[in-house]
């Protein structure tokens, strides 16, 4: 069995991963459509080939995603199947560590995926990436909010930049959130071919927020975000409100994805049976330690602490690192030889530096994971939780 391992170039190739993807995730692929033997946008497409036939295939998205504001190279991990006749053969293995080598290489800063097995993807280093909360709102709650501001409905052919506008002064709120780079997803929203509807919020003429939803009339009464909500101020949230409760009369359920520290409890004057649900959202995993680092944002405190990250597979990142940080400049980060503060396998650091946790939560890693060795009450104010926000949509 001749097995080879690269990054798919050849039409007939992307065509056999889609039909392998339909196959692993059950849904439908058109094997003539022409179109499907194109390349993925923003991304590379990586094979495991056994006798040149494609078994096993990754998805690799080139994205930029928001950390802290500002936006750092991330890699997607996604479609990660084996053809079921080959599964355990280790051939996810091998194509992980050829995209991280691959992306490390790139400069790439982070890297992202919603797991099949956490446990799984830990052995790659990727630790938790963080929640979200699936809520339920009862729009006849919403009696307390107006809408001030013009709403119009997209139409095919629309400008894309108020939304783009309002996507970014989103964006830079949490952490997680990828620049929006394909400019097609708008063409989801005609209310007449797909049922699905997008509005713009503007005052004045300036964007402040846009809300897409499907409307599930026939279903039980209920609005779906499909992720594409954005506001850029708190004003504009509550008008999304105000625009939901002039829909009450056939809506009464909204259903959206919000960020896990979103004050839902403080939206809604009545929230007696409010359903919100939790949602583990993916895995986190640093690919460069030091610009990591360096983004981080530390600096209002003043000081120093020293780090010791342990990375199995980049071996050449592990050591110790000396943070300094005040003044309001981005933190000097440093190799040293200094003794650690604290040690890190990059699993537990990862998640740390994201912002999804903050000291106090890493006493809760299993044991080999951190290990604190002096310095706590400047790490407890270094190391807090951060806003983040990932959903199935990066």
């Amino acid at each position: 069995m001749k097995v080879e391992i690269k990054k798919i170039t050849k039409g007939e190739d992307f065509l056999q991963a889609r039909i392998n993807n339909a196959t692993a995730f059950n849904f439908r692929v058109d094997a003539n459509c022409e179109s499907n033997k194109e390349a993925v946008p923003f991304t590379d497409v990586y094979g495991a080939f056994v006798d040149g036939k494609l078994v096993s295939n990754i998805y690799a998205h080139k994205f930029q995603m928001m950390c802290h504001g500002e936006y750092l190279p991330m890699c997607g991990i996604g479609a990660v199947n084996s053809l079921i006749e080959y599964r355990n053969n280790g051939f996810i293995r091998k194509l992980m560590h050829t995209i991280l080598d691959d992306f490390y290489s790139a400069g790439y800063v982070y890297s992202y995926l919603y797991p099949f097995s956490k446990r799984y993807y830990s052995k790659f280093g990727y630790g938790p990436g963080g929640c979200h909360v699936n809520a339920e709102i009862p729009t006849e709650r919403l009696d307390n909010y107006k809408c001030d501001y013009d709403v119009s409905l997209y139409k095919p052919g629309d400008s894309y930049q108020p939304y783009e506008e309002v996507y970014e002064k989103f964006a830079k709120q949490y952490t997680g959130l990828v620049a929006k780079n394909d400019r097609e997803w708008l063409c989801e929203y005609e209310p007449a071919r797909t049922g699905k509807s997008m509005f713009l919020f503007s005052e004045k003429g300036n964007p402040k927020a846009y809300l897409g939803f499907e409307n599930f009339y026939e279903k039980g009464g209920h609005l779906l975000t499909h992720g594409d909500i954005a506001w850029e101020s708190p004003e504009a949230f509550r008008n999304i409100l105000g625009f939901l409760y002039k829909l009450r009369m056939h809506n009464d359920v909204f259903k959206v994805t919000l960020p896990e520290a979103f004050p839902i409890d403080a939206v809604l004057e009545e929230v007696w049976e409010l359903k919100q649900e939790k949602s583990t959202t993916g895995q986190v995993r640093i690919l460069n330690i030091q610009k990591a680092l360096e983004n981080y944002p530390c600096h209002d405190e003043k000081g120093c602490i020293t780090i010791n990250v342990i990375d199995d597979y980049f071996t050449s990142q592990s050591g110790v690192y000396r943070i300094t940080f005040g003044g309001g400049n981005k933190p000097d980060v440093r190799v040293c030889d200094d003794n650690p503060d604290i040690e890190f396998d990059i699993s537990a650091l990862s998640p740390l530096l994201l912002g999804s946790y903050g000291f106090d939560d890493l006493l809760y890693f299993p044991k080999g994971l951190v290990k604190v060795n002096n310095n706590i009450p400047l790490l407890k104010k270094v190391f807090t939780r951060k806003p983040v926000f990932f959903t199935e949509r990066f």
